[in-house]
Order: structure tokens, then C-alpha cells, then sequence
């Protein structure tokens, strides 16, 4: 039988600051968001390649790897699945693997469930993620309001943006960094935060602009799952 009952600190850690180790999977709203598949000439800039990214992306779907290293550069945590992005606000992130999760928006409400513990935890889309990248990014919002945006230029094949918060960590990262292929694609994202610990993303096999049935952006508990709720 479903119970109720107020959200744990934890999953508030996970929405909304720094995670520690065990929980950093989980912060994967996060890239919820950006993935490019627009077309460029070769003289555009990593800034018009992010304009574009918003302005004409409107659905993505794609394989995602993960690594998170701490302050030494040694890997902690390997994880990867798929994700499929709808703007503005719908997304689902699913974490193969037996100790696999899910993080399903429908643009109102955000809900993450982790079969192994038999819980699923639900919230407002808003009071779930604030102004983390997984709402800036799946939204319309202008970004250069709320980062300093610096063009990298070129670096291992990819085309880079610094994204800094002009409000230190309330992002619950101190930079991204966004590496763009030759014809706009987003394949790398790189986050550190505070603790100095490094998340990488890559992305593979990425469609955009194709159409995603609305059921990806719908979860409704297992019988027995244990739902807690704010």
C-alpha cells in the first residue's frame, strides 16, 4: 500500500545543492537538457551554436554515459542509459543497471523511482529543481541573465562553452562546460561543483526533433512502491 509522507533531506540534497558520492546519479536532471542537433557552417561560433540550441530544439532523445571523479581525478561512479527530452519541461532519464533509476517529468510534477528500494519520490516541477541547470535548460529561459557565457573555442574535436553562475552555486555546480561537434550536436557536458568533483557526460546516438509519445513523460507508482511526497 502507497504511503505519504514529507520528502527526506537527501532527495533534497539531490534537488537542489551538492551530493555527496552515493547520491550523485541522481543530480542527472541536471543535463536533462541540453542536447543540440543543429546544423552548422564551420565558422559558427560555440554561442550561436547554444542560441540555436533553443531556439530550435524543441524534442531529443539519446544514449547517455556518466563518469564522476572526485578531487583526485579517481573515478567514483560509472553509470549510463537513455534520456528523452520534450521543451519546455518534460523529460525522463532512465539508469540502466540493477541498481538503475528513473526521473520522469511531465512538466508539472518531477518524479524519481528506484525499483531496488520499492520508493518513488514525487514534487512540483518548480519546488523540485528551483533554478538548477535541469529547469534553465529544459525551459526557455535566456541564459546569459544567469551565467557569464565564455567561448572556449576548439579542443579535442569539439567546440566549448564555459558557463559560470554570476550567483556562485546556486546552480549546484561553479562551471559547465558544453562541447559541441562540427554540426551542433552537444556531446560532452563537463560540472564540477564545490567539493571539486568532476561530472562528465557523453552522449551518443542522438535524435532531435523527432516525435516522443507523451507516455515517456508519464510514471505512475508500481503496486507497493513505497511514494513520498512534498
Amino acid at each position: 500500500m502507497q504511503q505519504h509522507r514529507p520528502v527526506g533531506t537527501d532527495y533534497l540534497r539531490f534537488m537542489r545543492g551538492p551530493l555527496p558520492a552515493l547520491r550523485l546519479a541522481r543530480w542527472f536532471l541536471v543535463p536533462l537538457l541540453i542536447l543540440g542537433g543543429i546544423q552548422y557552417v564551420a565558422a559558427a561560433t560555440g554561442l550561436v551554436m547554444l542560441q540555436d540550441f533553443f531556439q530550435k530544439t524543441h524534442t531529443i532523445t539519446a544514449q547517455f554515459s556518466q563518469e564522476v571523479a572526485n578531487h583526485d581525478g579517481q573515478i567514483v561512479k560509472r553509470a549510463g542509459g537513455k534520456l528523452w527530452i520534450s521543451r519546455p519541461g518534460k523529460f525522463r532519464w532512465d539508469y540502466s543497471g540493477k541498481n538503475g533509476q528513473t526521473i520522469v517529468s511531465n512538466g508539472k510534477k518531477v518524479w524519481l523511482y528506484e525499483p531496488a528500494l520499492e520508493q518513488a519520490t514525487v514534487q512540483p516541477l518548480g519546488k523540485a529543481l528551483g533554478s538548477t541547470p535541469a529547469a534553465l535548460i529544459a525551459g526557455n529561459d535566456d541564459l546569459s541573465q544567469r551565467f557569464k557565457i565564455t567561448d572556449l573555442g576548439q579542443k579535442d574535436g569539439l567546440h566549448w562553452l564555459l558557463l559560470h553562475p554570476k550567483t556562485g552555486q546556486d546552480q549546484g555546480f561553479t562551471d559547465l562546460r558544453m562541447g559541441f561537434d562540427a554540426q551542433g550536436a552537444l556531446r560532452q557536458m563537463r560540472m564540477e561543483d564545490a567539493f571539486q568533483q568532476q561530472t562528465v557526460l557523453r552522449f551518443t546516438h542522438i535524435k532531435f526533433n523527432h516525435p516522443i509519445s507523451a507516455q515517456e513523460f508519464q510514471f505512475t507508482p508500481p503496486a507497493g512502491v513505497d511514494v513520498l511526497s512534498q
